[in-house]
């Protein structure tokens, strides 16, 4: 499948109207299961979304590539990504490169998953929840910015003492 980029428009994330972008994903206009009916856990999104990502030739080389070509650890990380509950403190090291590629729009790959990513997120769920996971992504994103770059303010494990003798 070849995906035309490009890349002098800046990426948004609204749904797409690129039949390009949004082929194999099958369409939702709730946040719901399209075969059932049935609201999609976040396995279940974590899982269309590895499917998406597999699908489209480049994201699946970088991916494979980061990966070591361990898939099952990429799902595990989609899954850690799209829980609203996780910090970026708590995501793996490969949580945190596909986190990056996913937000930072850097080099050829960021430039193409961005927006490839909100397209499938638009697809597969209501507009508001996938704004809602977007705008959580960048939270994690700028999270693990802000500890790569002040390593002093990253967030400390909570500590066990009460203070009280």
């Amino acid at each position: 499948m070849t995906i035309p980029v490009r890349l002098e428009i800046q990426a948004e994330a609204r749904p797409t109207q690129n039949p390009a972008l949004s082929q194999g994903l099958s369409p939702c206009t709730m946040p719901c299961n399209p075969d059932t009916g049935t609201q999609l856990s976040a396995a279940e999104l974590a899982f269309r979304i590895f499917a998406a990502f597999r699908a489209h030739s480049h994201i699946n080389n970088v991916l494979t590539h980061i990966s070591g070509a361990n898939w099952t650890q990429v799902e595990h990380a989609l899954e850690a990504i799209l829980d609203q509950a996780t910090t970026g403190d708590r995501l793996s090291p490969l949580a945190q490169n596909i986190v990056d590629l996913v937000c930072a729009e850097r080099g050829i790959t960021g430039r193409i998953l961005k927006p490839y990513f909100q397209a499938a997120l638009y697809r597969l769920l209501e507009s508001s929840r996938a704004e809602r996971l977007i705008r959580h992504i960048e939270m994690l994103f700028f999270e693990i910015e802000l500890k790569a770059e002040h390593p002093a303010f990253a967030p400390s494990a909570p500590s066990t003492e009460t203070g009280h003798e």
